[in-house]
């Protein structure tokens, strides 16, 4: 694109997936490299140097997680595989990516909604939408973690988002604050 954008750029993206792709709406596998690749500096211009963030609602996977109880906060029992990685080595400089489950793990969708878009959702609508990204990112987790649990057919089933960055400055994609702060 040769269009001027804002400070960063910023894609939800809901969809079937599996570890590295995601489906279309015509049911065909689209790989997150071919994704990322469209935002490189090469490909837009325009976002070069730019953050970029990705929210991704999509299982990774068939796997469910059980989750584990602790006497601390931690409450999920998913580990990456040592292979899943590779898709990872595609992603842009200066983008971070926050996926709604551990790779190969399944992520929950209710008729209501996600349990992951729901908690970024819910904390945007808080003083913490002016938090640096990571951290939003992180609590999200944590909200996810330890409030989500399925019911009926898996019972007992958890779901423990992951991100990974690429970022090179702290990001405050969702503050109002720091840009009436920079204004004269």
């Amino acid at each position: 694109s040769q269009r001027r954008h804002g400070a960063c750029f910023l894609s939800v993206l809901s969809s079937h997936g599996e570890e590295g792709v995601l489906y279309g709406a015509d049911s065909k596998a689209v790989s997150l490299r071919d994704i990322y690749s469209m935002f490189r500096a090469e490909a837009c211009p325009s976002l070069a140097g730019k953050p970029k963030i990705f929210f991704i609602q999509a299982c990774r996977g068939p796997e469910l997680d059980g989750g584990v109880t602790v006497d601390m906060v931690e409450t999920d029992s998913c580990e990456p595989p040592t292979d899943s990685f590779s898709h990872y080595l595609a992603l842009p400089d200066n983008t971070a990516v926050h996926f709604s489950s551990c790779p190969d793990y399944g992520s929950f969708l209710h008729p209501s909604g996600s349990a992951f878009l729901k908690s970024l959702c819910e904390l945007l609508e808080g003083e913490e939408r002016h938090w640096e990204l990571l951290r939003i990112m992180t609590r999200v987790n944590g909200l996810v973690a330890q409030g989500f649990e399925a019911r009926g057919r898996y019972a007992g089933k958890k779901q423990m988002p992951c991100f990974i960055s690429r970022l090179r400055h702290e990001v405050f994609p969702f503050s109002d604050k720091l840009s009436a702060e920079a204004e004269p």
